[in-house]
């Protein structure tokens, strides 16, 4: 309850209303809820064509159940910490015992991270959710390999590749499945091992057959349509994405993301633990730990089309540097008391609540929407009878105001009369009872406002934004 509050803290503040392009995922969703899911949700026609639909019917419903709001929309994302959490303790409980599940999990539930990064109305949460699961039921498989197990992994694995990175997922947990398939061989059950898990995940993805001329959409989000023309950019994604619990990697820090991807206390610990995994290698949970982390990290960048390690690709490296840290710490209590919880866990939470709502901000800034956000939220509270007006300039073309009237819409702020107008329109009698907001950087702009002379009983207000991200 405590990591659903903290989660959502801030989700309808103005300074987390914008990243760049999350708003297709919400224009999508509710186009999908009103047209009552009648939209074939095997199609890779989803938001920008990239995304199949079936991302969006998770996002859609609870817009269906709680209405068309921003909260409504975020609080999709921010529910899922209840499962992510859920599955990631028993993940680990089964795994390396109570101790370390436990401080792993109290490591994970205050992360900065993926409490900014889920007041994203992105699809990548729910990925992140159905990787974690798909982790616990793998673990699951090697000790109590029984049908409904199975058909659970084969089950969240075809569903899983229909959302962003999920049809990585097979490759990346290759370790379990080919140490399921081996133990089934030897002991000569592999066809009864074989059908329970592979079959639902086949008959899964069987609607794909209708649906290859789409395919391409999200292939533009991978290798097939990378962004640079060295090979040796990939050694060097590999390489990165094995240091991004201690250095941001990400040229724009616009997800509410900035820095490492762990506080300091966490890194430190995390660092101890990936030593102490290295050292304890030959026993099995170890080793398959460590190979799981090396074949995310490989494979996430391999396929990256990327010349950098983006922000919406971390998050499935985060579990990894969670349990690192928790088999740490574990062995840390173990050393000293258990009294040592009461101290580290503490400051993890205080480091990362500090990073979450001011630190990452003096890092990163806000965008020029953001700012326009809070002008609006700002007159409903003090006047809002008052315009706002922005002005442009006629050869600023890269702004795209247009998605301003769809957060309008989930924010409540209909109410308030927003317009946009270009330097060359600019007249008096529009600016009546007015406040004006401006871009530092639009000089022409700037200049149109300052050369017009109007009666000072027009009451207008100029305010120039100064965002850090002029998005």
């Amino acid at each position: 309850m405590v990591s659903l509050i903290y989660f959502a803290w801030g989700i309808n503040s103005w300074k987390f209303s914008f990243v760049g392009d999350e708003w297709s995922s919400y224009t999508f969703a509710k186009e999908y809820s009103e047209k009552n899911f009648l939209i074939n949700p095997f199609s890779f026609n989803g938001v920008f064509n990239e995304h199949s639909v079936l991302a969006s019917l998770y996002q859609a419903i609870l817009l269906k159940i709680l209405g068309y709001s921003n909260f409504a929309w975020k609080l999709s994302n921010i529910l899922l910490i209840v499962p992510i959490t859920i599955f990631f303790y028993m993940w680990l409980k089964k795994t390396f015992g109570a101790l370390v599940a436990l401080v792993s999990t109290l490591i994970l539930q205050p992360s900065f991270y993926l409490s900014n990064y889920f007041k994203n109305g992105t699809i990548q949460p729910e990925c992140l959710a159905l990787f974690i699961i798909s982790l616990y039921l793998a673990s699951t498989c090697i000790t109590k390999p029984t049908k409904k197990n199975l058909i659970f992994l084969g089950l969240t694995l075809g569903v899983s590749f229909y959302i962003y990175l999920g049809p990585l997922f097979v490759l990346i947990l290759s370790p379990y499945l080919l140490y399921i398939v081996q133990r089934s061989y030897k002991k000569k059950k592999l066809i009864s091992t074989f059908i329970p898990l592979f079959l639902p995940y086949l008959l899964l993805l069987l609607p794909l057959l209708f649906t290859l001329n789409e395919v391409g959409g999200p292939l533009h989000k991978t290798v097939a349509a990378r962004e640079y023309h060295d090979n040796f950019q990939i050694l060097v994604n590999i390489f990165h994405n094995f240091l991004l619990f201690y250095k941001n990697y990400d040229y724009l820090y616009n997800h509410f993301v900035a820095g490492p991807y762990l506080d300091i206390v966490s890194r430190i610990l995390a660092l101890i633990g990936t030593i102490i995994v290295i050292i304890n290698a030959r026993k099995r949970e170890y080793l398959f730990l460590l190979l799981i982390y090396v074949l995310t990290c490989v494979i996430i960048g391999a396929t990256s089309p990327y010349s950098y390690a983006p922000t919406n690709r971390g998050l499935f490296f985060l579990p990894f540097g969670f349990v690192f840290a928790g088999i740490a710490l574990g062995r840390i209590i173990k050393i000293f008391s258990l009294r040592i919880v009461f101290l580290i866990i503490p400051l993890i939470f205080i480091l990362n609540v500090y990073q979450s709502q001011i630190g990452v901000f003096k890092e990163a800034g806000y965008t020029g929407t953001a700012l326009i956000i809070k002008a609006l939220q700002e007159a409903k509270e003090n006047n809002p009878e008052r315009k706002i007006i922005l002005l442009l300039s006629d050869y600023n073309t890269y702004y795209n105001y247009q998605q301003i009237y769809t957060i309008q819409q989930a924010y409540g702020l209909e109410r308030i009369t927003f317009e946009v107008i270009r330097s060359s329109q600019l007249q008096c009698y529009i600016l009546k009872e007015a406040d004006v907001l401006i871009f530092d950087n639009d000089l022409e702009a700037k200049n149109a406002i300052s050369s017009l002379i109007c009666p000072l009983y027009y009451s207008l207000s100029i305010k120039t934004l100064a965002p850090n991200i002029y998005l």
